[in-house]
């Protein structure tokens, strides 16, 4: 690990005002760190938790050190003082429940463990049941000192307004792809231009495609014209092996077709408006260009809406199948003898 933020991509702005506030001792007491999977969110708000807890940067250096015990265990996951609220991956739905939260609250209020700055993350924010956020409320608004919130969301719109507004707003966009490309090729990473390009500004989604994803996302594109053209009952087979075992797997699959369809339809847009913006399905130009003939440009706006409310859906829905199966059913009607 480099020191200080070296090595964290973009976001330059944003590190700049939050170590700023963290020098002059103003760190607001809850952040919403708000952007797209992937672009970096949980790596800053970790990076900002060690700095705070830092004992080993030298004079004159941008902290973290990334050396010191507290760094370490941070970065390790076993600080007491950073304590990270997520859905728990064994539970049947992906939300963070209100008993989870108000232990969060009952801990919150004993005195840090040697150390200058409590830290609670909680990612994703979206999975937060609005019992759960009510329980949040009057903490997050006036939490014991020496202790902030950092909320992590791809959706802020998600949340409840009531959160939003007790929290300040940090933006995080897109890296441009020139980084991530350059980033990719110093790993040696395989195929790093169509990586970065695919990952639409997001760093570990560009990771995650460079280290084997970019086959599996062609096999997923073959896979979901085969399912589409072959009607319902092919649809329903396919998305009955897409959400076999634990919800943590399927849930990742069903989440890479999701971005895979948003990819596809994206495309839709740019050859649909006559954009020059580059295709992300450049190498299936025919594909793009018969989605684009059946779907621009009402059917488009369809297709996100049934993307957006699968999204919500599967966030409290145990029988993911039977989302998936009226996404996917939608979006081949929308297809029409397209599809």
């Amino acid at each position: 690990m480099h020191s200080g933020t070296a090595d964290i991509l973009g976001h330059h702005t944003v590190i700049d005002r939050l170590w700023d506030a963290l020098a002059r001792g103003v760190l607001h007491h809850a952040y919403l760190f708000e952007g797209p999977s992937g672009v970096g969110k949980r790596m800053v708000a970790l990076r900002l938790a060690m700095a705070a807890n830092c004992t080993g940067t030298e004079s004159g250096d941008r902290p973290p050190c990334g050396r010191c015990p507290p760094c370490k265990q941070i970065a390790a996951g076993s600080h007491p003082d950073v304590i990270v609220l997520a859905p728990d991956p064994k539970r049947a739905t992906a939300i963070i429940p209100v008993d989870a939260v108000r232990e969060v609250v009952r801990v919150a209020g004993y005195h840090r463990y040697n150390s200058k700055r409590r830290f609670i993350l909680i990612d994703p924010a979206e999975a937060l049941q609005p019992a759960a956020a009510n329980a949040l409320l009057k903490t997050l608004e006036e939490p014991p000192e020496g202790t902030g919130f950092i909320l992590i969301a791809t959706h802020a719109s998600a949340l409840l307004p009531t959160i939003v507004s007790r929290c300040q707003r940090v933006r995080f966009s897109a890296v441009p792809e020139a980084d991530i490309t350059q980033w990719l090729t110093t790993q040696r990473k395989d195929q790093p231009e169509l990586a970065a390009r695919l990952s639409l500004g997001c760093p570990g989604k560009a990771l995650a495609l460079a280290e084997g994803r970019l086959a599996s996302r062609a096999d997923m594109r073959q896979s979901l014209v085969h399912a589409l053209h072959g009607g319902s009952s092919s649809i329903f087979d396919w998305s009955a092996k897409l959400t076999k075992g634990s919800r943590q797997e399927w849930s990742a699959r069903v989440e890479a077709l999701m971005a895979l369809i948003e990819d596809l339809l994206r495309d839709v847009v740019v050859l649909g408006s006559g954009s020059s913006a580059p295709l992300l399905n450049v190498d299936n130009r025919p594909l793009v260009e018969k989605w684009q003939a059946a779907l621009w440009p009402r059917g488009v706006g369809a297709c996100q809406a049934a993307i957006a409310e699968a999204r919500e859906e599967m966030l409290v829905n145990v029988q993911g199948k039977l989302v998936l199966d009226a996404m996917l059913l939608r979006i081949r009607h929308e297809l029409g003898a397209r599809a």
